[in-house]
């Protein structure tokens, strides 16, 4: 045993017992509640050059956030069985609008806390208004159904109950949405993809980092700005070739920057040539890609 006299400095032996943070018993909560699903993930890449410089050249203010959240809307508009869920007969329920969950870091008494804001008929609305509400709601909570839930936390299984009757209920279903989209801050982690747990919405997308990274552009590849995307499904009700026709959608969106096209302060943009910032374009000679689809894997 280590004395004063060997000149190293003494530790008290001992133990710190606290509760575990409010956060993390709403997540667990909301896991064990929605633990019937069973989750079917897909890693997405996608090229955002000519979407990023769109939002460069407007005018108004957008963010990677709110383009994503749109695309994601109007894909899932177009392939409903990819949010719909279960009621409480087990029946299938599919909402003919999209509303999307994005939580929002907002400073509470306790500290910084995730809140969900619920994006309604994001379907059918623009990239900048989207982006325009989300940077309202930084700083003032959003007041709705969930913000009862947080309440709950201290006391043992109610928390649990709440989420599952907001993943039976069809009314309240209308009230908080039937997907997510979560942001990582990963910008600059290099290739990072961020994986979530199955939790109340059947459709989640994980948005992760932006990176340079080579990207199929015809037959050729050559380095572009890549987002990475994780696509989180309900494997009990989506199949593998909706989930693969969804995501094939929602890449070609990215890609072309449909949620874009006719926006104020924008013109239409194919494919420009961007030198990234500290990278040599690649020669046309180099190595062709297999398909010029947008690649995605799939995981259970």
């Amino acid at each position: 045993m280590r004395t004063e006299e060997d000149g190293v400095p003494m530790r008290a032996r001992g133990i710190d017992v606290r509760l575990s943070p409010r956060a993390a018993r709403l997540s667990v909560s909301a896991e064990r509640a929605c633990r019937h699903r069973s989750a079917m993930n897909y890693l997405l890449t996608a090229d955002v050059t000519v979407a990023r410089r769109l939002m460069r050249l407007s005018p108004q203010t957008m963010s990677l956030t709110g383009f994503i959240t749109v695309s994601t809307a109007r894909a899932a508009a177009e392939n409903p069985v990819v949010h719909s869920y279960r009621d409480w007969r087990g029946r299938l329920v599919s909402h003919h609008h999209v509303d999307v969950m994005v939580p929002v870091d907002t400073p509470t008494r306790d500290g910084p806390r995730l809140i969900p804001h619920i994006i309604t008929d994001a379907d059918t609305r623009g990239v900048a208004e989207v982006s325009e509400e989300l940077s309202a709601t930084h700083g003032t909570p959003t007041p709705g159904i969930l913000d009862a839930v947080p309440r709950l936390a201290g006391l043992p299984g109610l928390a649990r109950v709440a989420y599952t009757i907001l993943d039976r209920s069809v009314r309240l279903r209308q009230r908080i949405g039937t997907v997510s989209v979560t942001t990582t801050g990963m910008d600059d982690a290099g290739q990072a993809f961020g994986v979530t747990a199955p939790t109340l919405m059947p459709l989640q997308v994980v948005i992760g980092s932006v990176a340079p990274g080579p990207h199929s552009t015809g037959h050729h590849g050559e380095y572009r700005e890549v987002l990475n995307l994780t696509v989180t499904f309900d494997r009990g009700i989506v199949s593998s070739a909706q989930a693969a026709r969804f995501a094939t959608r929602l890449c070609s969106a990215i890609e072309h920057a449909d949620a874009l096209q006719g926006q104020a302060g924008t013109e239409p943009l194919k494919q420009p040539a961007i030198p990234l910032v500290g990278r040599a374009r690649r020669p046309a000679q180099a190595r062709p890609f297999d398909s010029d689809r947008p690649h995605l894997t799939g995981t259970r």
